[in-house]
């Protein structure tokens, strides 16, 4: 029972990584939107570079996870939306959960 918590665990925390990798590669994505069309980009090059660096070592990241999703996504017409961050963190809320009330069933006495 123990190596099964040992395992369920590790799967939280790989979750909570991807998750957080989602969050910060959308973020990222918006900021960069935003600088692209103002006169930031120009005044503050080396920043501005950096934050296309990290976005595109996330986006990289994220990729693998977004893939499946946007594949079953595109049968859809969301007039431009990338739904598919959103949805990938709705299954990770969703594995957390049942991977925390497995855990939970194991733990409890009988």
């Amino acid at each position: 029972m123990g190596g099964l918590l040992v395992v369920l665990r590790v799967v939280n925390i790989a979750l909570d990584i991807i998750r957080w990798i989602v969050i910060v590669w959308v973020i990222l994505s918006w900021i960069l939107f935003f600088l692209e069309r103002s006169k930031f980009r120009w005044r503050y090059r080396q920043f501005y570079l950096l934050l296309e660096q990290l976005n595109d070592l996330c986006t990289r990241m994220a990729y693998p996870f977004l893939k499946p999703i946007r594949r079953v996504l595109r049968r859809f017409d969301t007039a431009g939306i990338d739904w598919s961050p959103l949805v990938l963190l709705l299954i990770i809320y969703l594995l957390q959960g049942l991977i925390n009330w497995a855990a939970i069933a194991i733990l409890s006495p009988r």
